[in-house]
């Protein structure tokens, strides 16, 4: 299974999966709440786990060693090079073009997530979808990369994840439903991103089981707790 994100099927499915993120998690054109005040300015949390991936990952197209410092490799992983399986996520491995594509997307997924989560879920997500996934591809399908998109990829999806535990209203389980979708197709194009999907929706419903965010704003009409867009 691929970490490398190189085939024209998974990209779609990334593009698809960031669409629904936004969709679901952003502001109801029938409320009074403007788009521009929910998207920007951005949460502090979001702006400050986009800067502690942004910064090293710029640093690292200046001085290209750094990679290799923090680079996932399962065979150092498992040698005892433990923090590899985190740290992968401070650099980006496909270039400029790889380091930008991964910021925009972070960018728009931890806002979406702080707006629904609440900041120190949101973060939790973020960091335990990397742990999850960085495990998953140092063990159980060993594949050396660097970047920060399956941890993104998990908080996004944990969004998704949340909306069936809360009651939520068809559209969002629709929704919902297309996450789970884009999941399995990347599994099932060898994606390991698809994983990382999986981990983000079943990570989200556990949260949204036992620690809901009580005090969310609620930009889709949905209502907070449990009666979410009924």
């Amino acid at each position: 299974m691929s970490t490398a994100g190189d085939d024209p099927r998974s990209w779609v499915l990334y593009v698809v999966l960031v669409i629904v993120t936004a969709f679901v998690a952003g502001p109801d054109p029938r409320t009074d709440r403007a788009a521009r005040s929910w998207w920007w300015p951005p949460p502090v949390a979001a702006v400050v786990l986009w800067t502690i991936v942004a910064i090293p990952s710029l640093i690292r197209l200046v001085f290209p060693h750094l990679l290799d410092v923090f680079v996932r490799v399962p065979d150092r992983v498992r040698d005892g090079q433990w923090w590899r399986v985190m740290t992968s996520m401070l650099v980006q491995d496909g270039g400029v073009a790889g380091t930008v594509g991964n910021l925009l997307v972070l960018g728009v997924v931890a806002i979406a997530a702080v707006r629904v989560w609440g900041w120190y879920r949101a973060v939790g997500l973020f960091v335990v979808g990397q742990l999850l996934w960085g495990l998953f591809t140092s063990f159980v399908e060993p594949s050396s990369g660097a970047g920060a998109s399956g941890a993104t990829f998990a908080l996004a999806a944990s969004v998704a994840g949340l909306w069936p535990v809360v009651g939520a209203a068809r559209y969002l389980l629709v929704a919902s439903g297309v996450t789970l979708v884009v999941g399995i197709g990347l599994v099932a194009w060898g994606d390991a991103h698809g994983v990382a999907v999986l981990i983000g929706m079943l990570l989200g419903a556990v949260v949204g089981t036992v620690l809901p965010p009580p005090d969310r704003p609620v930009p889709t009409g949905a209502a907070p707790r449990g009666d979410v867009g009924s």
